[in-house]
């Protein structure tokens, strides 16, 4: 399985800040996870995080605007799909953009 490691540093820090809020929840979150990490029908997708609790899990994908169509969106339609088919498991698209600043 091929897995992205976010080179854009914005989304890098909205990763880390993001697994923090989990954790602070009482997840259990690892970056970047593997195929062994995630249920035999979401083994061949790339998430940039899961979260896992006691009732369920959430697979994460970050990404700037600029990013959001570097895989398309029929990929993201796709993940979408697939993780709803696995009982307890729901997908999670964080978009985050840089502030802008005042004029």
């Amino acid at each position: 399985m091929i897995y992205s490691i976010p080179e854009n540093l914005l989304e890098r820090r909205r990763l880390l800040r993001l697994a923090r809020e989990y954790r602070q929840k009482g997840y259990s979150v690892t970056l970047h996870p593997t195929s062994d990490d995630l249920p035999p029908a979401l083994a061949k997708c790339s998430f940039d995080l899961i979260a896992v609790n006691g009732t369920g899990a959430i697979a994460a994908e970050i990404r700037t605007r600029d990013s959001l169509t570097l895989n398309g969106a029929a990929d993201l339609r796709r993940i979408t799909n697939l993780v709803k088919q696995v009982p307890g498991w729901e997908f999670e698209l964080v978009v985050t953009n840089p502030r802008k600043k005042a004029s």
